[in-house]
């Protein structure tokens, strides 16, 4: 892409742990032409001190009259945005210096409405990559990201024309999963193309806001599917994918219930299950005396 102007978004609340590395991160980018739309949720701690360290031009602030839920938050603050294109970064997380250069490339096709990239999940010296290094997605991909939706938000960059097709851009009922919710209505109107590189880095916190939150994240999917089901009932591979959809996001209930030894809701919930491999081994654990301990050590918690 030419000169274009990215707008870089950071909600931040209370971050002063993180938000001096995170911001630095953007200023280091070898990509210019962006801004910086830091959106302080009344944060009490020293993140502004830290913010108002940097002196450049390109960021921008802005603070909320009141608390906000992180979904409305974001929301706001993408009002604020000026950009052809839009990225957002948790104010824990990294990008790696090339990657609005790098990732911008990718757009080089005019029905391609938002990019992303591999990114390197990391807690203190251990990494994991988000993706195998061989992955490939299709361009496609409405009806994958309801049967797994398989994006991580710190690695999107997404064209500001596709969001003014949306009738909405953020779902201000989502606090958790707005994020799936914009990216899965953008893949019906648009491509998605996979850049195969680590260009970014997502900080893995026990209390971080996905991992306690389970059983919001959970109730809110519930909200996003009969949304989105509405003008949807006649299209059978959408009808097949949300029968996927339901039926993981039901052995993700079943698991949350088992930590909190609510059996008898257990019993009612398995009859909804299909009969799959997956479904038999979750019954079996079901049954196990250390099933808590399964679900608080195997099971991936993040969305």
């Amino acid at each position: 892409m030419k000169n274009n102007l990215v707008s870089v978004i950071i909600n931040c609340y209370n971050s002063e742990q993180y938000i001096k590395e995170t911001i630095q991160s953007v200023i280091s980018q070898t990509y210019k032409n962006w801004e910086l739309i830091f959106y302080d949720n009344q944060s009490t701690d020293d993140s502004y001190i830290i913010y108002k360290s940097f002196k450049d031009k390109r960021l921008k602030y802005y603070k909320s009259k009141k608390f906000e839920q992180l979904g409305p938050a974001r929301k706001n603050a993408l009002q604020k945005a000026k950009g052809d294109f839009v990225a957002f970064l948790d104010s824990d997380d990294l990008w790696e210096k090339n990657k609005l250069k790098i990732q911008l490339k990718y757009f080089n096709t005019k029905e391609i409405g938002f990019t992303i990239s591999n990114s390197i999940f990391f807690k203190g010296k251990k990494n994991k990559l988000l993706y195998p290094l061989n992955k490939k997605f299709k361009k496609k991909v409405f009806y994958d990201l309801i049967k797994n939706y398989f994006v991580s938000f710190d690695t999107v960059i997404i064209r500001s024309s596709f969001l003014k097709k949306l009738n909405h851009t953020l779902d201000k009922r989502f606090n958790i999963i707005h994020d799936m919710d914009l990216l899965i209505r953008l893949s019906k109107i648009c491509d998605m193309n996979y850049v195969p590189f680590a260009l970014s880095k997502w900080r893995m916190r026990e209390n971080s806001l996905s991992f306690n939150n389970f059983y919001n994240i959970i109730k809110e999917k519930k909200i996003f599917i009969k949304k989105i089901s509405k003008n949807l009932k006649k299209d059978l591979n959408f009808n097949k994918s949300r029968q996927i959809f339901e039926d993981t996001l039901c052995r993700q209930e079943i698991l949350y219930l088992i930590s909190k030894k609510k059996i008898i809701k257990n019993l009612k919930l398995i009859k909804k299950l299909n009969f799959n491999f997956k479904n038999i081994i979750l019954v079996i654990i079901i049954f196990l005396p250390f099933k808590k301990y399964i679900f608080n050590n195997f099971f991936n918690l993040r969305y």
